[in-house]
């Protein structure tokens, strides 16, 4: 069903809402638009889906959920009915890409102060010297997590993941230089000596340069969008405009379709680099015995991708990372709940805020070694 109205994303649960009138059709929308996120589907494909919904609901005059079921149920039929059509579920781009990064990178700051501020409870300070360094490394921090992480996901499309690792960790070691040298030089910089509830302003400040930058600058969700208005063509069978602008044309070689092959494969992480090119070898060799190109065998590499079975050997290994993880986190909060008490066996030496997290993560760590399945 075609559509040509496009709307963004983030929109539409508001637009079901207006729809009828009913905030329980709004309510539809986002558990499906929640469950599908989630999932790591398409945000084309989300939003090109909702929109179809929508118009049967202006036409119809009747609710989603009417219409088409529970949410949940919903999202488990349409999974399967993409699946089966070879829709392209899985995102064709990174999902942070350049110009999201300044309102990301503003969102990670603001949560990084309130790091700071729990570390600061923790610690049992009430009050504290505000630095330069306090105040300028929030942004610094976010700043470079963001920064890497869009620098491994843009080279991922383009290399090989030894090589975006590369990129990335050069990224970071800049990063903390700047950040650590800031944070070292503005200490000898005291701005102000008071409560530490004054954090709750800086966290204010932080939260409200995000609202402004996300206000100001247009995210990657909007831009597709309009590019997608502005599209001549519109599609049925879930392909996007980036489909389109990307391998539909005949004069694609096979070179550079295996080059987007491989990216698209890369950004599902959990792809080793040799199963990629054993996909794109076993596509080749296909293509030569038919004697065809390889756009002409499999169209463009996003659906071809959408065909293929999932890698386990990538999800098995950050289950072990995730183990890792908590294990470590289960030692490090124990030592800053209970490092007080080698002062003495009295409760007032025990830092209860971390406690609670302690309690917490070696209950998550219990369950995870409890509900672990042979393959992991």
């Amino acid at each position: 069903m075609a559509t040509n109205n496009r709307v963004s994303l983030k929109m539409l649960p508001i637009l079901f809402e207006e729809a009828r009138q009913q905030p329980a059709d709004r309510e539809w929308a986002e558990h499906v638009m929640g469950r599908w996120l989630l999932g790591g589907v398409s945000h084309d494909l989300i939003t090109n889906e909702l929109t179809q919904v929508l118009e049967l609901v202006h036409e119809s005059g009747e609710g989603p959920e009417q219409l088409f079921g529970g949410a949940l149920d919903y999202v488990e039929i349409q999974l399967k009915q993409w699946r089966a059509d070879g829709a392209p579920i899985q995102p064709l781009e990174p999902d942070t890409r350049w110009r999201d990064v300044p309102v990301v990178a503003a969102g990670t700051a603001t949560l990084i102060t309130v790091l700071f501020l729990i570390l600061e409870i923790v610690a049992g300070n009430w009050s504290t010297t505000y630095t330069l360094g306090k105040v300028v490394t929030p942004a610094l921090m976010g700043t470079t997590a963001v920064v890497a992480i869009t620098t491994f996901e843009t080279l991922l499309m383009h290399t090989r993941r030894i090589w975006s690792i590369a990129g990335a960790l050069i990224v970071v070691v800049i990063g903390v230089s700047i950040t650590t040298a800031t944070f070292i030089l503005g200490n000898d910089h005291p701005l102000y000596d008071g409560s530490l509830w004054w954090y709750t302003g800086l966290v204010a400040i932080h939260a409200l340069g995000t609202t402004a930058i996300s206000r100001l600058l247009a995210d990657s969700d909007e831009i597709r969008t309009r590019a997608q208005a502005a599209a001549p063509q519109e599609h049925d069978d879930g392909t996007s405009t980036q489909d389109t602008h990307s391998v539909t044309s005949m004069d694609v070689s096979d070179e550079q379709w295996a080059a987007q092959l491989a990216g698209i494969l890369r950004l599902r992480i959990e792809s080793p680099e040799t199963e990629i090119r054993s996909t794109i070898a076993e596509a080749r060799q296909h293509a030569a015995m038919q004697d065809t190109r390889l756009v002409e065998e499999f169209g463009p590499p996003s659906h071809y991708a959408s065909r293929l079975p999932r890698s386990t050997a990538g999800r098995r290994i950050r289950r072990r990372w995730r183990r890792t993880l908590w294990v470590l986190a289960v030692m490090i909060l124990g030592y800053f709940a209970f490092e007080g008490l080698q002062h003495g066996w009295e409760l007032d030496n025990v830092r209860w805020l971390a406690a609670i997290a302690f309690v917490a993560a070696c209950s998550t760590t219990v369950s995870i070694f409890r509900n672990r399945t042979p393959d992991q």
